[in-house]
């Protein structure tokens, strides 16, 4: 009799936990290919620091190409190009100027 009402407890709370509960957002800050400026213009893959996006055109049909840093290097996007792991360090990512249609944030 006891466990029954403990199951039913810790179901209770689980119901009420639960729609709570939210997936991570992963945002890899992929650019929209929208405005000039980022035409040709390396941005930081913000989950993998050894790639980064370009984007080759522009336009509502454009999207952004994913490169890799060679072996050993990850991106700067300070200088806008892939560095050695021993001179890189963690930043926060950047907003690219525009992103992709139909794009939908973390919120």
């Amino acid at each position: 009799m006891q466990q029954q009402v403990l199951v039913r407890l810790l179901l209770y709370c689980l119901c009420l936990w639960l729609p709570n509960v939210r997936g991570q957002c992963i945002d890899t800050y992929e650019p929209g290919c929208q405005q000039n400026v980022e035409l040709g213009f390396p941005q930081r893959h913000c989950i993998d620091p050894t790639k980064y996006w370009i984007c080759h055109s522009l336009g509502n049909q454009a999207k952004a190409d994913l490169k890799s840093c060679a072996p050993n290097t990850g991106f700067d996007q300070d200088i806008n190009t892939c560095i050695p792991w021993i001179i890189w360090r963690w930043q926060p990512c950047v907003e690219p100027p525009s992103r992709p249609i139909g794009w939908h944030g973390c919120d």
